[in-house]
């Protein structure tokens, strides 16, 4: 093997559980070049551990991997290049489940030396995995190689079991290091970046942490960045089911490029366009929640479980104008290296009457999708109750979009008779009633009582409730995110095709459509008409396969990442790689990350009945700023089929397969047949 291209520590870290043991491996060349990082190499690593198996994986068994992954700008003073991504057979959908993550641990893995971990197997009792405290394995990087030390250790999380993940990473972190979780106040806080483009890590450690719901197989639980959150796809079940309590690392280590002054240079280029954009300026200002000041405008803000397309009094009380009046956002936070900085920190101080019940402390705020599954979703207009129930669901470690959308299904359940007091605990499921849903969030985090069906998510509960399949926002079961596709119709076909189940984040399609972004290059530079139909399936593949390498592989912020253009992805991958990088290469890279990803679906049982929205989601609102429209989904699908090569069955095309080198794919569904 040759000598590890700049941008890439060269190395992963595997533990297996199960034996307690502990090894460096390198990272194979081949998936550098071809999968570029992220989550690309975690899908070609659970191909080439499982092949055709990974359809018979039990997502809760100790045989249903879990990969860690960083990308190549990951740790670099680029904006947006924080992030990470943890993939696995998701126990949720039962298919390809993948999350992301800003923050800091993406850095701070990196700069300990490793590009990746992959997590085998199920220990005995619960134990947390220390990673990288003194590690430099940079110091080695010009031999290619490791330097022979294994810096980490497996150690017994007894103590940490049922605690929360709030109470697990400030533990931690005093017990490691010494520090709790605090307030950033700009890029400069998390890295020591100078002119020459590398970027060294603070020594501060992270922490990657499950709550009670991980624990208790909730199958929307999620892993907790504290501030940051692997949220979709019931990963943290997959950590909990191994006794796996959190990960620490720490890091300091240095990031190297290629080509330092170029990526500099890009950096100043890119930073400047973040002060110039107006987009970002409210982001900077309002926080993720100012999406629920522009999205009413659009009709792109589900309400009352996707029903009503008006609610004007209730989306402005929950508005960022509100948190911000009332007192309930305190501070600002960010990502490593980023000069947005969109996070909030919030704290329900509870000194009266009316608020006393959701007192909350200082802390990471709510993020667009949270007040909106929480809030109008829900019915619920307070917005200091879903500063709380942000809070609530973040120490149990729950995925706010699933859990508020659950509750929401099941509200209505009951309001149209399907459920009964004696489903619920002799409660009444009523919209805007926040009181019950901290109720029925603390009884999903614990596992008991009516939240045991709950925490299997809404498509699982419609399975057990005849005729309330008509009320469900689910693709491939999982929930829908807080964008309608009503409002926008080229999300509705990336809802119908992501390789996850519903999602907006599988590319870049909502940025292209509402013109966020406009990705000329691309060949979508003039105005694009969200409510229609007609040619979307062509700019649904193309933002695929872009986003697949810029939020997937790479690893990129899809927010920051508004100012980056087609160009500008290329640009960083050859300058801090130093191989050469086109957006050719970048759209062929994505088709072949998004095919591997469709063949594990495919191997897992998904077919082209999976590929298609609800019920719910084709129905047309009556007023708002999506009335009357529809998307045509059909006819999308039909055209989505023809552009990606999929045969009548789903499973991608062989020829197709063999073009973009996936030959042992090609074979091994042929063999499946």
């Amino acid at each position: 093997m040759g000598k590890t291209p700049a941008g890439y520590a060269g190395h992963l870290l595997v533990v297996d559980l199960s034996v307690r043991q502990i090894q460096v491996v390198p990272l194979p060349e081949r998936w550098q070049q071809d999968y570029v990082g992220g989550s690309g190499i975690a899908a070609r690593a659970l191909w080439e551990e499982n092949g055709l198996r990974f359809g018979a994986i039990d997502p809760l068994g100790p045989e249903n991997t879990l990969v860690f992954m960083t990308g190549p700008l990951t740790g670099l003073p680029l904006p947006g290049a924080s992030r990470m991504v943890a993939a696995a057979r998701s126990p949720l959908t039962g298919i390809w489940g993948e999350s992301n993550v800003g923050g800091f641990a993406g850095a701070a893995l990196k700069a300990a030396g490793f590009d990746g971990v992959v997590v085998r197997g199920r220990a005995a009792e619960p134990v947390y995995l220390v990673i990288g405290q003194s590690a430099n394995v940079y110091a080695d990087a010009e031999r290619g190689g490791h330097d022979g030390r294994v810096p980490a250790e497996i150690k017994s999380a007894a103590d940490l079991w049922g605690l929360d993940t709030y109470e697990t990473t400030d533990i931690l972190l005093r017990r490691v290091r010494g520090g709790i979780w605090r307030r950033a106040r700009g890029s400069g806080d998390a890295t020591d970046s100078g002119p020459d483009g590398t970027s060294r890590q603070s020594p501060r450690p992270c922490v990657l942490t499950i709550g009670p719901a991980g624990e208790n197989g909730v199958l929307f639980a999620s892993i907790v960045h504290k501030g940051h959150v692997l949220g979709r796809t019931g990963l943290g079940a997959v950590m909990g089911s191994k006794n796996l309590k959190a990960i620490v690392i720490s890091g300091s280590g240095r990031v190297t490029a290629a080509d330092p002054e170029r990526v500099a240079a890009l950096r100043r280029r890119l930073t400047d366009k973040v002060k110039e954009s107006i987009a970002l300026a409210a982001l900077a200002e309002f926080g993720t929640n100012t999406s629920m000041e522009v999205g009413p405008l659009m009709g792109d803000v589900p309400t009352m479980n996707w029903q009503l397309g008006s609610w004007e009094d209730g989306w402005a009380a929950i508005g960022p104008a509100a948190f911000k009046d009332e007192g309930i956002i305190v501070g600002k936070a960010t990502c490593f290296a980023c000069p947005v900085a969109c996070k909030r920190v919030a704290e329900v101080r509870g000194d009266d009457e009316e608020h006393g019940w959701c007192a909350t402390k200082r802390g990471p705020g709510p993020e667009y999708e949270t007040v909106a599954a929480f809030g109008s979703l829900c019915l619920i207009d307070d917005p200091y109750a879903i500063a709380y129930l942000n809070d609530l669901c973040n120490r149990y470690g729950l995925d706010t979009i699933s859990c508020g959308a659950t509750i929401a299904f099941a509200i209505e359940c009951f309001e149209k008779g399907l459920l009964t007091t004696a489903d619920t605990g002799g409660r009444q499921l009523q919209w805007g009633d926040a009181r019950l849903v901290a109720e029925l969030i603390h009884e999903i985090g614990q596992a008991r009582g009516f939240g045991l069906r709950l925490g299997r998510g809404s498509a699982r509960l419609a399975e057990e409730i005849p005729g309330s399949e008509a009320f469900l926002t689910t693709v491939k079961k999982l929930e829908a995110p807080m964008h309608d596709p009503r409002a926008g119709h080229a999300m509705g076909l990336a809802y119908a095709t992501s390789v996850r189940g519903a999602c907006h984040m599988s590319g870049v399609t909502l940025a292209a459509e509402q013109g966020t972004t406009v990705y000329a290059e691309l060949g979508f530079a003039d105005y694009i008409e969200p409510k229609e139909s007609t040619g979307k399936a062509e700019l649904v593949v193309k933002t695929q396969d872009f986003g697949m390498v810029f939020g997937g592989a790479a690893v990129l912020c899809q927010l920051a990442g508004w100012v980056w253009t087609e160009a500008d992805l290329a640009e960083a991958l050859e300058a801090v790689t130093g191989t050469p990088w086109s957006l050719k290469r970048v759209l062929e890279a994505g088709e072949r990350i998004w095919l591997l990803k469709r063949a594990l679906g495919y191997v897992c049982g998904a077919r082209p009945q999976d590929d298609g929205l609800p019920r719910r989601l084709r129905e047309p609102l009556a007023d708002g700023g999506a009335a009357g429209s529809v998307p045509d989904i059909d006819a999308m699908l039909r055209e989505f089929y023809r552009l990606r090569g999929l045969e009548a069955d789903g499973r991608p095309r062989s020829d197709r397969l063999r073009e973009v080198g996936l030959d042992d794919v090609a074979d091994a569904l042929a063999r499946q047949g």
